[in-house]
């Protein structure tokens, strides 16, 4: 019993690992990963992002029981997105960037790519400000949670080692 479950263990560890990868530019070249093989690969966010959009609200006025009544303010559109959120590739732009969707709505995406000189893929935006991003979500403007400018990408790597073994026994040569 003990062999056994020895021999499973020693099997299932020797077989196969996975481990997470940072989406970089210099993995994507050594693994030789096309267009094709990248939309199909599942990728996760590395922090909690909260795109925020804010639009000035209705002013009202009116006349109640003598006196006059104003309202006003602004009204607070957010997305979360947790950290881990499945995603996909929805469109390759240029300069190894790429446009991620965390939605059914695949016009809604953020866009990750290198930074000048860098090699992992990172959460790009229009401007920074106060640690701030502006970015494009759908067809409107956001701002990020604050410092998340390391925001990355990741995805599942499974390496698997195979080895083609052919085995044979020698019978053996008689003298006749």
């Amino acid at each position: 019993m003990k062999i056994t479950l020895f021999s499973l263990i020693l099997l299932l560890s020797i077989s196969s690992c996975s481990s997470k990868l940072l989406m970089k530019q210099s993995e994507i070249e050594k693994f030789n990963l096309t267009e094709s093989i990248l939309s199909k690969v599942q990728l996760y966010n590395s922090h909690y992002l909260v795109l925020t959009r804010y639009e000035k609200g209705k002013e009202e006025q009116m006349a109640t029981k003598g006196t006059v009544n104003l309202s006003y303010g602004q009204e607070k559109d957010q997305v979360i997105i947790k950290d881990l959120t499945k995603g996909k590739i929805v469109q390759f732009l240029d300069g190894n960037r790429i446009a991620v969707s965390f939605e059914a709505d695949e016009s809604k995406f953020l866009v990750f790519g290198p930074n000048e000189g860098g090699d992992i893929y990172f959460l790009q935006a229009l401007s920074w400000e106060n640690s701030r991003g502006k970015v494009h979500y759908g067809d409107k403007t956001y701002y990020t949670n604050p410092d998340v400018s390391k925001c990355s990408v990741f995805y599942k790597l499974k390496k698997e080692y195979r080895q083609n073994k052919n085995v044979r026994i020698a019978k053996g040569n008689k003298v006749k």
